[in-house]
């Protein structure tokens, strides 16, 4: 009930001018329910995108399980279709000026994820920034695309970045 009273606001006015006194209304439960379930309004926000996050892990498997055939399976592509069906979090947390919530929240999730031992010739102590890089990546991308209306289909959008990034890293120009 606050995810939606908060959303329903932030339809009709900037997230920053909303009060917690406003969603409650909205809600139409008491001040006391909200404070005991957050402690503010971002906290609305985290909660749903730490959700979201947990459905695209679930989702992702199950694609990475459908694909018995592949040696090498590409995560851009389930990532890319869940959320041209469940974008609502991503333009929620864009019209809050706060997509850095997804990041924060898909960052954590791969970081739990992450193997502690090297996978390739990099010393292990570098492997900490691998979430950070794949976290803010995808969700940037997904913010641009969505903000463009989602105009390219999932799948010829990944392997377009798939085929530009090996572009760029063979030139030397990924980083």
């Amino acid at each position: 009930m606050i995810y939606e009273a908060l959303t329903k606001l932030i339809d009709h006015q900037s997230f920053g001018s909303i009060k917690v006194s406003q969603v409650v209304e909205e809600a139409q439960i008491g001040r006391a329910t909200f404070y005991r379930n957050f402690d503010m309004l971002e906290d609305v926000l985290r909660w749903r995108a730490d959700q979201v996050v947990e459905q695209l892990v679930i989702y992702v498997a199950e694609y990475r399980l459908s694909q018995t055939g592949s040696s090498t399976v590409s995560v851009l592509k389930p990532v890319l279709r869940f959320f041209y069906l469940h974008s609502s979090i991503v333009e929620l947390l864009i019209a809050a000026n706060q997509i850095d919530i997804l990041q924060k929240a898909l960052q954590a999730k791969l970081e739990q994820a992450t193997p502690k031992s090297s996978l390739s010739d990099l010393p292990s102590e570098y492997l900490k920034y691998g979430p950070v890089i794949r976290s803010s990546v995808a969700v940037h991308i997904l913010a641009h695309w969505i903000k463009g209306g989602k105009k390219e289909a999932p799948d010829e959008l990944a392997d377009s970045l798939r085929e530009m990034a090996i572009q760029l890293s063979g030139l030397g120009m990924l980083f």
